[in-house]
């Protein structure tokens, strides 16, 4: 578990009026000091003002007077019964898989300086980003799927996982979504805790292309959507993107495919997004951040009345007036 603290509040903030209670007394005090020294000015002779009014330590007085009102002011918050409330996420609903296209057509340069490294900067950026509870993985595919990072709270962990990647023939999606899913459902399965009602995790899947090898996407599509796992895509690329052949040179046109990527979002509850620069592709991973605590469920509230606290304060306050009081006023210590 995961706590946020939000600052203290009140159950019955309508009670802190009383407050005012206590600023009159305050302000009383000070009115009947300003006349009991106005009416021995006026009724006493100046010389014999010293004998008449008795030796009082004002000062500790003042202090002692001071330190009740203090007292009486945390007693009034008590009453309003102040609160602390925090938010909890268990580690199930935090847990996001990047699902990263290294085929080859992403070394295409219509996107500055290349889809590749373009898409490896985004990346980094949206996992510095995401929230440090949230437990992040990266799954790498081309022609083969490869569990790069499981997901894990170890920021540069991740970073090092997407400085690694490596381009290499072939895009194999369908693949890439189930084993993902496996991932999510086998890590939320290790949970004892874990709500059935909520999604095992997240996968963002980042390509620019479609199947070439392996599970149709379909089949991966519906092994998400047996797991409960939302897939938000992004498509990654434009129309005009090209790269060579790698053994005959020859210039091959790899234009961006998003609707194959709009049917994984729209069948397992996610977002497709389309994204043909680099700004864009940040603002896709921006917006996929935004959605997720709704998509991986509410975090929980949790109340906690700190009456107690502030009622002890102010005893401890209003006892050590009533020390001072013997010490200094009565000398019966």
């Amino acid at each position: 578990m995961t706590a946020a603290i939000v600052p203290t509040d009140f159950l019955a903030p309508e009670r802190l009026w009383l407050l005012v209670i206590v600023a009159l007394l305050g302000a009383g005090y000070l009115a009947v000091l300003r006349w009991r020294q106005a009416a021995q000015v006026r009724f006493t002779q100046i010389d014999l003002l010293d004998d008449i009014a008795p030796r009082r330590p004002r000062w500790r007085r003042h202090v002692i007077a001071a330190i009740q009102l203090v007292g009486l002011a945390l007693g009034v918050m008590a009453i309003a019964r102040p609160v602390e409330r925090t938010s909890e996420r268990t580690e199930t609903e935090g847990r996001i898989l990047v699902l990263f296209d290294v085929s080859l057509s992403m070394m295409a340069t219509d996107v500055e300086p290349d889809r590749f490294e373009a898409a490896k900067q985004a990346a980094r950026e949206f996992v510095d980003n995401v929230d440090e509870t949230v437990e992040v993985g990266l799954v790498s595919f081309s022609g083969i799927v490869d569990v790069a990072v499981q997901p894990t709270l170890n920021r540069s962990l991740l970073d090092q996982g997407i400085d690694n990647l490596e381009l290499a023939e072939s895009t194999a999606i369908g693949d890439a979504l189930t084993t993902g899913s496996r991932v999510l459902t086998r890590l939320a399965d290790g949970s004892p805790d874990r709500d059935p009602s909520i999604p095992p995790g997240v996968l963002v899947l980042l390509t620019d292309g479609e199947t070439t090898v392996g599970l149709p996407t379909e089949v991966g599509t519906q092994a998400a959507v047996d797991a409960g796992v939302p897939v938000f895509t992004i498509a990654f690329g434009t129309q005009q993107g090209e790269i060579p052949d790698p053994v005959t040179r020859e210039i091959i046109p790899v234009p961006v495919r998003p609707d194959e990527l709009r049917d994984v979002a729209e069948q397992t509850g996610g977002v497709a997004y389309e994204a043909a620069t680099d700004e864009e592709l940040a603002n896709a991973y921006e917006e996929i951040r935004n959605q997720l605590g709704e998509t991986l469920g509410d975090a929980i509230e949790i109340v906690a009345e700190q009456t107690w606290k502030w009622t002890l304060a102010s005893i401890a306050v209003l006892a050590l007036a009533w020390s001072l009081g013997l010490w200094w006023l009565r000398g019966l210590v």
